[in-house]
């Protein structure tokens, strides 16, 4: 079964129109027209890449599992030239029958730039979505973060200054990881509250951000370029692994997107 059905199948008809949108803003297409309720005269969005112009159509049968036919789709031609777009994209939650396929073929052959994203081909981006997407849709249960132990063993991440544990949900925001270098020119680790964490830093991470694999991974890449420069201190290793160890309990799975912006040291890389 594929991974996001629940998912899918959650998503109610008119949510899965801004949900289109969404995922093609975020595959780089310039948002022209949002969905709107009610009667759409076969539009649910205009987006334009490229300068051309493409009507976005939906259909979303996930929880019948039928595929999206040539009577679902109907007077494309006539759709197309209503609204003044050279391209068309179909949004699909399951898959596209061969006859609309042989369809979107002749139309091709005519001009038109046709694109279509079906249950699968969706899937397979939805990896590397931002994770603020799929939460926005209700991935999974509308839970804003996850806990991945029983909460009987469950050991908190306690800033470093004030005891304050920084992977309770009210602490994730306004905490982070930071290296820094003390007074003996060593390399020193160290987490907790933005407020109580010194200023002098080479480096950080929010927690949030350390909550997605895409952000742990280049944190630790810019430890290791700064361990080339600096000797750690003698509880550099034991606050890491510290911090490593503890972060997984609330670490996100990797399929549930990734964080929006890829920052280190306070800059998007």
């Amino acid at each position: 079964m594929n991974v996001y059905q629940d998912f899918f199948e959650n998503i109610n008809a008119e949510e899965w129109e801004f949900f289109a949108i969404d995922f093609l803003a975020f595959k780089g297409f310039n948002i022209l027209q949002m969905p709107s309720r009610g009667a759409d005269a076969g539009l649910d969005g205009l987006v334009e890449y490229n300068n051309i112009k493409y009507l976005v159509s939906c259909k979303h049968y996930i929880k019948s599992n039928k595929s999206v036919g040539t009577s679902d789709e109907n007077n494309i031609m006539d759709r197309l030239v209503q609204h003044e777009a050279q391209g068309f994209i179909g949004f699909y939650s399951t898959l596209p029958s061969t006859s609309l396929l042989n369809r979107f073929n002749s139309f091709e052959e005519k001009g038109y730039q046709i694109h279509y994203f079906d249950k699968d081909s969706i899937s397979d981006v939805l990896p590397t979505i931002y994770s603020s997407i799929l939460q926005k849709y209700g991935l999974p249960n509308n839970i804003q973060y996850v806990m991945n132990v029983h909460t009987r063993q469950y050991t908190p991440l306690k800033c470093m200054y004030c005891d304050t544990d920084i992977l309770n949900e009210n602490r994730i925001n306004i905490s982070r990881a930071q290296i820094s270098i003390n007074q003996d020119n060593e390399l020193e680790f160290l987490y907790g509250c933005k407020s109580c964490l010194p200023d002098e830093e080479i480096g950080w991470t929010e927690i949030i951000q350390s909550l997605h694999l895409d952000q742990l991974i280049p944190w630790n890449n810019l430890i290791d370029d700064r361990l080339i420069e600096y000797t750690p201190s003698i509880d550099f290793y034991k606050n890491k692994n510290e911090f490593d160890t503890k972060i997984l309990q609330r670490m996100f799975p990797s399929n549930w997107g990734k964080h929006p912006l890829s920052l280190v040291n306070g800059k998007i890389i």
